[in-house]
């Protein structure tokens, strides 16, 4: 069955391979770990600019954002894990499902918080997505 994940995570863009299920979730694992830390120095930029700038009400309505992406990552990764839970594969899937929507989250935060609208640089370099 680990060759069939295996496709399916390349065909997505994913490069974790393994010869077992169990080593493909681990490199997932690590994949999410770098994603959700890269999600976090991102997200902690863009509330250090509005502290900064002693944007309250932004700051306020960013946090309450980021706490409802958080329900509906967990709500639409889960849904994916119980749409494959007859199989060996949902684990793959749940993980692939919350590193990229994790990446999407974090190219988000740098377009809306840590760019300008003129010609200043960014805050921190335009984040990577490898998919």
């Amino acid at each position: 069955m680990s060759v069939i994940i295996a496709a399916l995570l390349l065909a997505a863009g994913n490069p974790c391979e393994g010869s077992t299920t169990r080593d493909v979730e681990q490199c997932l694992a690590t994949d999410l770990a770098r994603a959700d830390a890269e999600l976090n120095r991102y997200y902690a930029a863009g509330t250090k600019r509005l502290t900064e700038q002693k944007d309250t009400a932004a700051l306020a309505k960013l946090r309450t954002a980021e706490r409802a992406w958080i329900a509906y990552r967990d709500a639409e990764c889960d849904a994916v894990y119980e749409s494959w839970s007859q199989g060996t594969i949902r684990g793959a899937m749940n993980l692939g499902c919350r590193i990229a929507l994790t990446k999407a989250r974090t190219a988000t935060i740098w377009r809306n918080w840590l760019t300008y609208a003129d010609s200043t640089p960014a805050i921190l370099p335009e984040p990577r997505n490898d998919e």
